[in-house]
Formats: structure tokens, C-alpha cells, sequence
């Protein structure tokens, strides 16, 4: 079994996601053949652990760690660039670029790199999404609920009006469309148990022009089994007969809500969960 060390900035109590899922998947034997030494903080503390010894690895998970590493170091170096990283400063590209590998969450991270990089994906906790072991009761969408409508999720800040112009004015009335980017909605999604239940509720997730509700969000909803369409494609006609097929099946149960895509949720089980992520770390750290 080899170890590796985990090289933070941050405080102990204040770690991010990503921080704590590459220390949860060594903790819990996610990661074959490795385990976690430890995790320092500070440049001392990093030349202390490694003065006694034992470390095969240092893994930086966040880019101000890395200004730790010595230029001259001997052992092995990694580091993670997350989507909700801190903005690079030059320094920060400067000490990333001194590692033998960053490990990052979209190939859109490398562009700023001259360093080796891996994509090593997204890491999603489907169990907290899926409304097999983690449902969420539709009320708590209340305020915004009306259950004899089909309830339709929008993801990103588009215009309204534009996204669907096209769409026939009855399917339109038999909707119930929530703007997650709206004014109205702040107050509604500043919980989690309510995002997720929109997610487990909402019979299909609307991607169009804009922002993202959370970066994330594609893969939030697939874990907790609800279907996405992506209404920016050329041809118009492609998402809007998925949209109309999606409203008569809605119909066609007599407007109950739909049951969960199971097969979405395995396919993100698969690609993106915890199990997965830990033989992504374990394929990375073997390389050294």
C-alpha cells in the first residue's frame, strides 16, 4: 500500500468539495492500492513530513498549495483544478506548472497550463442525489408547486420567451416552467433539500443559452434521475419533439409524475461516482 499526502491552504473545517472528496476516497479505500498519509498545510509542515519519511506522493488540492513544493524536490507531484478553483493568478500558473501532473475537472482548466494534465473528471455523490436513498417530498416546493401542471426546470439564465418560442401555447399552459436563475427563485433554492427535490420532481431539465444554474447541474439532475434536454443545438426541432414526446407521456400517465431514470443514474454511478472517481485518482497516482 502506498501513501500519499495531501498539501492544503486551507483550514482545517473550511476544506472544498473537492478537497474533501479526494481525502474521503483515500480515507474509505476508494483509491486502490493507496492511502492517506496525512494532510499538511504549510510549507514547513510539508518539508517535516517529508524529512521523516514513508510519502510516495504529494497531492496539492488546491493551486495556492503548490507554491509549497521546492523547485528541487524529489518525490513525486501532483495537484487538482477544480471548476470552483479561485481564479489563477500568474504565481499560481507558475507553481502548477512545476508539478509532473495536474489532475483537472474540464479540459477548459488545461488551456492555462504548460504542465502535463489529466482530465480527471467530476466527482458526484449519487446517493445524495438519487430519490432511491435520498428522496426529497414535493413539498417543499410548495410555494412554486402546482401539481396539475407538468413541472419543467430551467437551468440557465435564458430569456424565456425566446427558449420557447416555439412550442405550441397549450403545452406552454400545461407547464410549469422554474426559472432557477430568477429573483423569485433565490429565496426558494438557498436550501439544498429543495434543489434536489426540484431536480427529483421536475419531469425534464431545460439547458439553454446562458449561465448555469450550478456548473454542475447536467450531472446533479442525471444522479437524481431526471432527464435533460440541451435547447442550444442548430436544428430547434430536435429538442422540441423530445420536449412534445416528454408532455404526451406526461399526458398519457394522467399527469402523475414521471418515475425516475434509472438508467441515468447508473450511467452517472458509473462514470462519475464515488467508487469511480477513486480508480480515477488510482489510474493518475500510478503513473509515479
Amino acid at each position: 500500500m502506498k501513501r500519499v499526502l495531501l498539501a492544503t491552504t486551507e483550514l482545517e473545517g473550511e476544506e472544498s468539495y473537492g478537497h474533501l472528496i479526494i481525502a474521503d476516497s483515500l480515507n474509505r479505500a476508494r483509491v486502490p492500492f493507496w492511502t492517506k498519509a496525512g494532510t499538511v498545510r504549510s510549507s514547513s509542515e510539508l518539508e517535516a513530513a517529508m524529512e521523516i519519511g514513508g510519502i510516495d506522493l504529494v497531492h496539492f488540492v488546491d493551486p495556492q498549495s503548490a507554491s509549497f513544493a521546492r523547485i528541487n524536490r524529489s518525490y513525486p507531484a501532483v495537484g487538482s483544478l477544480f471548476i470552483d478553483s479561485s481564479n489563477l493568478s500568474s504565481r499560481m500558473v507558475d507553481d502548477l506548472d512545476l508539478l509532473d501532473l495536474v489532475l483537472v475537472e474540464s479540459d477548459v482548466l488545461s488551456s492555462s497550463l504548460k504542465c502535463e494534465t489529466w482530465n480527471i473528471g467530476t466527482c458526484v455523490d449519487v446517493d445524495a442525489f438519487s430519490p432511491e436513498s435520498n428522496p426529497k417530498v414535493r413539498d417543499l416546493l410548495a410555494p412554486i408547486d402546482d401539481e396539475s401542471k407538468m413541472l419543467v426546470c430551467v437551468g440557465t439564465d435564458s430569456d424565456f420567451q425566446v427558449l420557447v418560442a416555439e412550442l405550441d401555447k397549450e403545452i406552454i399552459a400545461d407547464c410549469n416552467f422554474v426559472m432557477m436563475h430568477s429573483n423569485e427563485m433565490e429565496y426558494l433554492l438557498d436550501e439544498s433539500d429543495r434543489i434536489m427535490a426540484l431536480m427529483q420532481h421536475s419531469e425534464v431539465l431545460l439547458i439553454g443559452d446562458g449561465n448555469l444554474y450550478h456548473p454542475k447541474l447536467e450531472l446533479h439532475a442525471s444522479a437524481s434521475g431526471c432527464p435533460s434536454l440541451n435547447c442550444t443545438s442548430q436544428d430547434p426541432r430536435q429538442w422540441i419533439e423530445d420536449f412534445m414526446r416528454i408532455h404526451r407521456d406526461w399526458i398519457r400517465a394522467g399527469k402523475v409524475p414521471r418515475f425516475p431514470d434509472e438508467r441515468a443514474i447508473e450511467n452517472i454511478r458509473k462514470t462519475n461516482g464515488l467508487e469511480a472517481y477513486g480508480r480515477n485518482l488510482a489510474e493518475a497516482y500510478s503513473r509515479f
